[in-house]
């Protein structure tokens, strides 16, 4: 049994085909007990892509592993994070931001599902472009391309992208030689054919400061999983054993879902209402 399933803007080039749907396994308390336990201390691709493997059962006909997940490309994995947030802790986020010109601290309310996205283009996950005499073929960047320049300098990251993402000159693999030639105009090129191919996911709302009336951008991070919080999950797991008497196996075998209703129904036989703020 497999939890939600959600189209992938872009989708896993895998035996000749696109796949583009992708299925969670069902959000049960041994899953979301592996997420809280996933190393944090990791790069920020790398992490990524251990959270994923924890919560994915399939993408098209292959099997989730870290090898496909990390060969999605950087929009589907930012699209995976989203609707992860949303079986966890529902559609709606509050976003804290702090105002540009008057440093003041204020709330917005926003629905995951709103969030806007765009679909690969045509050909995707390659392009071609041909740059004087030369012909390139440009892959879309992926997960494993992240984790490969995660702790590198803003020029070597560029470099090892463009080795990475440049599948071939004129047919041949491209010599370092011509990486290092690349005119900042073909550079240019390059990322705007990638754009071009690319799916991509809403990364920043306009937003206006109530107290200022300045208009900004808000930056959302969509790999965060602060939403998580473990002593919250553990005390759950706690109260349940303590008021039902049950193992940890059976608690952690129930969904997501059915152990908040459980939760639920020992605050109001308390006479008790628990609102927690999960940000």
């Amino acid at each position: 049994m497999h939890g939600m399933e959600v189209i992938l803007p872009g989708g896993l080039l895998y035996q000749g085909s696109i796949q583009r749907q992708a299925k969670f396994k069902l959000l049960t308390g041994y899953v979301e007990q592996a997420l809280i336990e996933c190393n944090a201390e990791l790069e920020r691709p790398e992490f990524v892509t251990e959270v994923l493997n924890v919560v994915l059962d399939s993408i098209g006909d292959h099997a989730a592993d870290s090898k496909c997940i990390s060969g999605l490309c950087v929009a589907d994995r930012q699209y995976l994070m989203l609707r992860l947030g949303a079986m966890i802790n529902g559609e709606q986020m509050w976003l804290k931001v702090a105002c540009a010109d008057c440093d003041d601290f204020f709330d917005m309310d926003v629905r995951r599902c709103d969030l806007p996205f765009k679909e690969a283009g045509e050909g995707f996950p390659l392009g071609t472009l041909h740059l004087g005499e030369y012909t390139l073929t440009l892959r879309t960047p992926t997960g494993a391309d992240q984790q490969q320049y995660a702790t590198l300098s803003d020029e070597q990251a560029l470099q090892q992208l463009l080795r990475r993402c440049i599948t071939s000159v004129n047919a041949e693999p491209p010599s370092d030689e011509f990486i290092q030639g690349l005119a900042q105009s073909d550079i240019e090129a390059i990322d705007e054919l990638l754009d071009e191919i690319s799916p991509a996911v809403c990364t920043r709302l306009l937003v206006t400061c109530p107290e200022c009336g300045l208009e900004q951008q808000a930056e959302l991070d969509h790999y965060a999983l602060d939403y998580l919080n473990k002593y919250y999950f553990y005390d759950e797991v706690h109260t349940l054993a303590s008021y039902y008497h049950w193992g940890e196996a059976e608690i952690l075998g129930l969904t997501h879902s059915k152990r908040h209703l459980y939760i639920e129904m020992i605050n109001r036989s308390q006479g008790m209402s628990i609102e927690r703020d999960m940000q």
